[in-house]
C-alpha cells in the first residue's frame, strides 16, 4: 500500500509538461484575438447606429424649424462649420436641438484629425428651401426601408459644411450603403 500512495503522490506533484503549457497559451492567444476582433465589429457597428440616431434627430428639428420658419431651412453659420450651423437652429426660446449639435462618435473625424473629412455634412440650396445631411458609416449600411435613404444622387447645388469648414457639394454623394443621406430635395 505504502507503494501505491506513494506513486499517486508522486503523479500529483509532477506538473505540466511544456507542450500542454504552450497549447493553452495558444488556444487562450485565439481566443482573446477573436474576442477582441469581435469587440471591434461591435463597436463600429454601435457608431453607425449612432450616426443613423443623430441624423433622424437633426431631420426631425428642422423639419420643425420649417414649419416654424415659412419653409426656410436652417443657413450656413457666417463661419461655416458644421457645430456651428447646426446649433445655430438653437436661438432664443426656439430650441430645436437641446443637446446642441451632435458630432460624429469617431474621435478621428474631429477637426484636425486624418478622418475629419468622413465627419457629418450638412448641405443647403441657395434658396434654403431644401436641406441634405450626409454621414459615412463604417461597417454596415441602415436596414431596408429606413425613411429618407436617397440612392444614387449627388447634391445639385448649394454649400456644404461638415466639422472642419466648407465642403465641395460635388463631393458628397449618397449611394443609400455607406454614404448615408437623409433631407429633402
Amino acid at each position: 500500500m505504502n507503494i501505491q500512495s506513494a506513486g499517486y503522490a508522486h503523479s500529483r506533484l509532477r506538473g505540466f509538461t511544456l507542450i500542454e503549457l504552450l497549447v493553452v497559451i495558444s488556444i487562450i492567444g485565439l481566443l482573446s484575438t477573436l474576442a477582441v476582433v469581435s469587440l471591434n465589429n461591435a463597436r463600429a457597428k454601435a457608431r453607425d447606429a449612432r450616426r443613423l440616431s443623430d441624423l433622424k434627430a437633426i431631420q426631425t428639428a428642422i423639419e420643425i424649424y420649417r414649419d416654424d420658419n415659412n419653409d426656410y431651412v436652417p443657413n450656413l453659420a457666417v463661419n461655416n462649420k458644421w457645430v456651428d450651423t447646426i446649433a445655430g437652429m438653437n436661438s432664443g426660446t426656439d430650441i430645436y436641438l437641446p443637446a446642441g449639435a451632435p458630432v460624429d462618435p469617431d474621435p478621428t473625424r474631429a477637426v484636425g484629425q486624418p478622418n475629419e473629412a468622413k465627419s457629418y455634412v450638412y448641405c443647403v440650396s441657395t434658396d434654403l428651401t431644401f436641406y441634405l445631411m450626409h454621414a459615412n458609416l463604417e461597417v454596415s449600411p441602415p436596414a431596408s426601408g429606413l425613411s429618407g435613404a436617397l440612392n444614387p444622387v449627388t447634391y445639385p447645388g448649394g454649400s456644404c459644411v461638415n466639422v472642419a469648414g466648407s465642403v465641395d457639394p460635388a463631393t458628397v454623394i449618397c449611394d443609400g450603403n455607406l454614404n448615408f443621406c437623409l433631407g429633402r430635395l
